[in-house]
């Protein structure tokens, strides 16, 4: 497949389902937004928060393309615009989450006894769902997941995120990409044993029961 679509034949290719075309976007456009991904989400959340906002974008796109009007400008401009949204909610998202644990950091802190300020803290451990051991080792999965990840072809990529990330059905996958059941199948088991590869079986079974 040649990967140099022009804009107008990805936009057909999509608005027929075309799951080549979704691929050929991919190539084309994953570059480009995840960098303008991570300047909108700059100072705040990790690479991965940019990786998954940059694969929000191409599942919504794959969803709504009958939502862009080429009348009223480029693909690449409405690419921009609903990455530029997704992130500024993702970016939301996590100063939200960063100002409730700075919050309860800073009663912590101010407290006037040591067991208010253990409370404190474990009220901060809670709301991670770890504690500070557990969190510097998922950080560190995620990373190596990350870029495991990143290693597996487009679509493979693709496919794993939606079902093991966004926890999609088979059968709405089947209908969003327009590939058989055992063509999924075939990738997400490429996929995993990929994963396994790179990362041992530990970290295998934990995508797997995502």
């Amino acid at each position: 497949m040649h990967d140099d679509w022009p804009d107008d034949a990805l936009y057909t290719g999509l608005m027929k389902r075309n799951p080549h075309a979704l691929e050929a976007l991919i190539r084309c456009y994953s570059r480009e937004i995840s960098y303008f991904t991570r300047v909108v989400l700059e100072g705040v959340g990790t690479p991965q928060d940019a990786e998954e906002c940059t694969n929000d974008l191409f599942v919504a796109v794959w969803q709504e393309i009958d939502s862009f009007d080429p009348t009223r400008g480029s693909l690449r401009t409405w690419l921009t615009m609903r990455a530029k949204y997704i992130a500024l909610d993702r970016r939301r998202q996590i100063q939200r989450r960063q100002a409730m644990v700075t919050s309860l950091d800073g009663g912590a802190r101010e407290g006037s006894s040591d067991g208010q300020s253990r409370a404190v803290e474990t009220q901060v451990a809670q709301l991670m769902g770890a504690s500070m051991e557990g969190l510097l080792e998922q950080r560190e999965r995620r990373e190596e997941l990350r870029q495991a990840l990143e290693r597996l072809p487009e679509l493979d990529r693709f496919l794993v995120y939606m079902r093991y990330f966004r926890l999609t059905s088979m059968e709405e996958i089947v209908k969003k990409t327009g590939l058989t059941r055992h063509a999924i199948d075939t990738r997400l088991w490429r996929a995993r044993k990929a994963l396994r590869d790179a990362l041992g079986e530990q970290v295998h079974e934990r995508v797997r029961a995502l």
